[in-house]
């Protein structure tokens, strides 16, 4: 058997991971000990990976956003020239240009790892965002449950 227990069982909650009879045992808030254990497991693999699936997302989402920008202006370029947008011609006109002058052309893209490692950042700081407003709503509302 192996385990690590941070506290005994007889001092309040306690983490305990280890190898053996799964299960039996309940920590003070009547849990058995597998579940932490997984729990355990998957903060761990998710610490771990997560770095690289920042990486990885980072990667797909700006060859999402060359797809999104070669269709957006293949339909922006298609409805200047429909004959039901006519009157509107000259704005998707316009705009074509603009976003070909300022952006480039969509095949010219290339994205090199420092652009995929400024995306991953920019996820990275978006979710924790996200998890820092979860635990403040969380707070408040405990706080507001107690009274």
């Amino acid at each position: 058997f192996f385990f690590l227990s941070l506290q005994t069982k007889d001092e309040g909650p306690f983490v305990r991971f280890g190898f053996g009879s799964e299960g039996e045992e309940e920590d003070a808030r009547g849990q058995g000990t597998r579940d932490g254990r997984i729990m355990y497991i998957i903060d761990v693999v998710l610490m771990l990976l997560q770095p690289t699936l920042y990486i990885f997302w980072g990667g797909l989402t700006l060859a999402h956003f060359q797809i999104l920008y070669q269709y957006a202006l293949h339909w922006l370029t298609m409805a200047s020239k429909s004959e039901y947008t006519s009157p509107f011609a000259v704005y998707f006109q316009t705009i074509t240009a603009n976003l070909e002058r300022v952006m480039g052309a969509p095949n010219a893209m290339k994205f090199n790892f420092t652009h995929v490692l400024l995306a991953s950042l920019l996820i990275a700081a978006l979710v924790s965002v996200e998890k820092l407003r979860i635990i403040i709503d969380r707070s408040i509302a405990m706080k507001y449950k107690t009274q």
